[in-house]
């Protein structure tokens, strides 16, 4: 009797362990996922005959009201075409700008994700319309510097995600439960 008793303690054990282990994932899953961006205008390898604003549409509402959130427009001549800062209205990026000679551009972006973290990226496109604007050497937002780096490392954190860290955790205690439960039922044969 003494060995059911100890047979039933583990695997209630285990369900408890289990339980925690799916609520555990369960939260690990929703902390990662970060705001993504939606749409653009340009979209990735479009070509523009004209553009006179940039508008990056995201899945939720962005933070960072406070110039966390910066867009750029670089040209093939790699000078800027922003006229302006970006602007944020909820969940949509917005950024005036006025395009040189035609060629390869990209925009580049950064936003602050509604979970607080940092998301980046660049959105290649063409123009083929005739040149309106010379273009600056640096950006008109002084905090724009640096938008192409720092988007590299907002994407490499070099560390292990939730989901992935709580993966690694579970299975270890379900390999572990198992091996109790393994240890259990052999020391019951042998007794019986």
């Amino acid at each position: 009797m003494g060995s059911r008793n100890v047979l039933r303690r583990v695997l209630a054990g285990a369900v408890v362990v289990a339980a925690a282990m799916t609520a555990a994932l369960g939260g690990a899953t929703a902390a990662s996922a970060h705001d993504s961006l939606v749409s653009s205008s340009p979209s990735e390898g479009e070509s523009v005959a004209a553009l006179s604003e940039v508008r990056l549409d995201f899945s939720a509402n962005l933070l960072g009201a406070d110039g966390g959130n910066l867009v750029i427009v670089v040209g093939p001549d790699g000078r800027h075409y922003e006229s302006a800062c970006a602007e944020l209205a909820g969940s949509t990026l917005t950024l005036p700008v006025a395009l040189g000679e035609p060629g390869e551009y990209s925009v580049e972006w950064r936003a602050v994700s509604s979970d607080g973290h940092p998301v980046s990226g660049v959105i290649p496109f063409t123009s083929t319309g005739a040149s309106t604007s010379i273009g600056a050497e640096t950006s008109p937002c002084a905090s724009a510097a640096g938008v192409a780096e720092t988007s590299t490392e907002a994407q490499d954190t070099g560390g292990m995600s939730g989901l992935t860290l709580g993966l690694v955790l579970g299975g270890g205690v379900v390999v572990l439960v198992g091996v109790l439960i393994v240890v259990i039922l052999r020391t019951r044969t042998r007794e019986g």
